[in-house]
């Protein structure tokens, strides 16, 4: 089924406006926000805004929807990772959005799923598109920004890292000015809060910030959570297996961003079992990786019922 949709533009186009029309009316109609306990400081300034206006957060709720579905289109088509042009990836995006729940409450995990996207965009452009000091230099920034609304998502800098490793940018300088980009939002963050006299109010906030939330309430899951969880854990590492083998014979180049998505993954895991989201919420941070393997595994000519299996059985599981 899959494999046919991913040949079909036209089918995807329709998939597409369904599923989206589906997300704005969950936004519209039910979205809120996470409880501000235990968030950065900047999160709960915007928590309290936005419970005061719960338009803006409807609003800006939508714009980041649609951001993440062109970013994920983009990344995909930019890559190469498909000979031919589809939108698979925005329909299995749009429908594990629906499906997992992550429309009814706004977390952090958005912000940080957004800005890490558009992290990966930046750093696996062409050569020619943009010199890479600007390229290390504005993901320092878009991590540091990220950080200021979920500092778990500073764990991200281990993946720029080994990103510019794997990559063609091995030198200490390119990460050393990926660190300069990510230190000069924090002085800034610093510098603010010290001319306004509220140091105390932020030292205060680091305080209270909560970790490790999924670890702690790992006596309190239900059967279906851990179901959910070792079957996702088979089932990308399955995918990670075939998609060696696939892309084997591919350019370099391909597999060179494919194992930049591992990287990610890997990195997006440590996050998810740091945050203070609880597992059902955390699991947005997942959502980029698992969405590029579900797109590239579908365009396997053999295996395809098997495949088709495989995913509307992890989609079932994240809806119960």
């Amino acid at each position: 089924m899959f494999y046919y949709l991913n040949k079909n533009t036209i089918v995807q186009w329709v998939l597409i406006a369904l599923l989206f029309a589906w997300a704005v009316f969950t936004i519209v109609t039910g979205i809120s926000v996470c409880p501000a306990d235990g968030q950065s400081i900047f999160f709960q300034y915007l928590a309290a805004f936005w419970m005061k206006h719960p338009v803006h957060l409807k609003v800006v709720s939508v714009v980041l929807l649609s951001l993440e579905s062109l970013f994920i289109g983009h990344f995909y088509s930019a890559n190469r990772f498909a000979d031919n042009k589809t939108l698979i990836p925005v329909v299995f995006f749009l429908l594990m959005m629906n499906v997992g729940g992550f429309l009814k409450v706004f977390t952090p995990a958005v912000l940080t799923l957004v800005l890490t996207t558009l992290i990966v965009i930046v750093n696996t452009q062409d050569e020619n598109e943009r010199p890479v000091k600007n390229r290390v230099f504005t993901s320092g920034l878009l991590l540091g920004i990220s950080a200021l609304f979920d500092p778990v998502s500073v764990a991200c800098v281990c993946f720029l890292t080994m990103a510019l490793i794997t990559h063609r940018y091995s030198k200490s300088k390119e990460i050393a000015i990926m660190l300069f980009g990510l230190l000069f939002v924090c002085a800034y963050l610093f510098s603010g809060f010290f001319i306004a006299n509220k140091m105390p109010v932020l030292m205060e906030s680091f305080k209270h910030l909560a970790f490790f939330s999924v670890i702690k309430s790992v006596k309190t899951l239900d059967v279906f959570d851990y179901v959910l969880v070792g079957y996702t854990v088979l089932l990308v590492t399955y995918l990670i297996i075939q998609l060696k083998l696939f892309y084997d014979n591919k350019l370099i180049v391909l597999r060179k961003r494919l194992v930049t998505i591992h990287l990610l993954l890997f990195v997006l895991v440590a996050v998810l079992l740091l945050s203070g989201l609880p597992l059902q919420q955390g699991f947005l941070y997942l959502t980029f990786p698992i969405v590029m393997y579900f797109s590239m595994i579908t365009q396997y000519r053999s295996r395809i019922v098997f495949h088709d299996i495989l995913i509307l059985a992890f989609y079932i599981l994240l809806w119960l």
